[in-house]
């Protein structure tokens, strides 16, 4: 009996949506099931794009595009690497959606909708006549998401990612460690301006912290002026989600003061090793495994003074520091379990290419006047040349 052959796609930015990838990769055991996966790389964004290893891959292949093509050709050299219409389409983003709806592609599909945003929501909605079932990574996501999709209901599904399980350490941490890691310290969203405020309001009350800040875009030493503490800083412009998990069990505690965000990776990662979380409450998108007093501290957004005076109560009492720490990684290997959630997602896969599927017809979700299936990719480029 031949196997059911999913295609996870990736645009090789990294980030929460390669390790959600690697993770439902690593810790598939359906026997039906072969997975495989496609980056698609903007080479003119990323000229030279190394593929990372994904442990239970069965093949990576690495295709290149330009935004100067004609789209539908774009769309058919990125179908030519799909087996059959019975490959099971994994979309994490709009390219690969664009592919399924401008050429009317009768594969089935999934997208998984990995954030609380407008740019998710909207994804769904346009390309809704050729996604057979979404999968939500957080409640929040699937109750929006199901606001918009009227009619769809039986078709989206709120799944937890598989995190893999970390082993703590017995910290003896003097000065506290503190966590912050975001892809780029210049995201607004990610709102790393607001640490060098919670810096100078410990340093006035005398309470002394280890940063550590994984992201780039800031010089090293322009981050070292702005928290006033080069001593006891340490930054990375970006770490490998194998190093990240290798260094946070050092650590006391997990900090991103995020305007927005779905369900962290790095969150469940941070609290996996025993880090206590002092986040956002976004939308009550964590609130099953962030729970205010006893496995972390929600805040308002840009509550600098909030978050510090959380930071002094732990630095003074480390018991309940432990004991939260303890709770949390508790509550985080319960709810996300490696081997258990990536169970539940691979049913939504299977059930997706077993079950009633779409009736897809092609429409043009993507493109301007230069992008038509009979007009050759030459013109479209050199035309764009001028204009791009």
């Amino acid at each position: 009996m031949s196997k059911i052959k999913l295609f996870h796609f990736h645009n090789g930015s990294g980030g929460g949506v390669l390790s959600v990838i690697k993770n439902l990769l690593k810790y598939s055991s359906n026997p039906a099931i072969e997975n495989h996966v496609i980056f698609t790389i903007n080479k003119d964004r990323i000229p030279e794009y190394e593929m990372p290893v994904l442990e239970g891959a069965v093949s990576r292949q690495l295709f290149y595009y330009s935004p100067k093509w004609n789209f539908y050709y774009t769309c058919k050299q990125l179908a030519k690497l799909l087996p059959d219409e019975k490959a099971v389409v994994v979309a994490h983003d709009w390219l690969e959606l664009g592919m399924m709806s401008n050429l009317g592609l009768q594969n089935p599909a999934v997208q998984m909708v990995h954030g609380n945003y407008a740019y998710y929501y909207g994804m769904a909605q346009r390309h809704k006549g050729a996604v057979d079932r979404f999968i939500c990574i957080s409640p929040v996501i699937y109750k929006q998401l199901c606001a918009i999709l009227p009619g769809r209901e039986n078709d989206i599904y709120y799944c937890r990612f598989p995190v893999p399980h970390i082993k703590p350490l017995e910290k003896y941490n003097e000065i506290l460690k503190m966590f912050y890691c975001v892809r780029s310290l210049n995201d607004e969203n990610k709102q790393f301006v607001l640490l060098p405020r919670i810096g100078a309001i410990l340093q006035a009350a005398n309470v002394n912290v280890h940063w550590t800040i994984v992201g780039s875009g800031i010089d090293k030493g322009d981050v070292g002026k702005l928290m006033n503490d080069s001593q006891n800083l340490s930054l990375f412009p970006s770490l490998t989600n194998e190093e990240i998990l290798n260094l946070l069990p050092q650590y006391n505690l997990f900090i991103l003061p995020s305007l927005k965000e779905g369900f962290p990776v790095a969150l469940v990662e941070a609290m996996k090793a025993g880090l206590v979380p002092l986040v956002t409450n976004w939308d009550k998108a964590t609130e099953e495994l962030v729970v205010q007093g006893e496995t972390g501290f929600y805040f308002e957004s840009g509550d600098a003074g909030g978050y510090a005076k959380a930071i002094q109560l732990l630095n003074a009492n480390r018991a309940i520091l432990k004991k939260m720490g303890d709770a949390g990684r508790q509550k985080a290997n319960e709810l996300f379990n490696p081997g258990k959630n990536t169970q539940i997602t691979e049913v939504v896969f299977v059930e997706s290419f077993n079950g009633v599927r779409c009736n897809k017809k092609s429409f043009k979700a993507y493109g301007s006047r230069l992008d038509k299936p009979d007009l050759p990719n030459f013109i479209t480029t050199a035309l764009r040349k001028f204009t791009l």
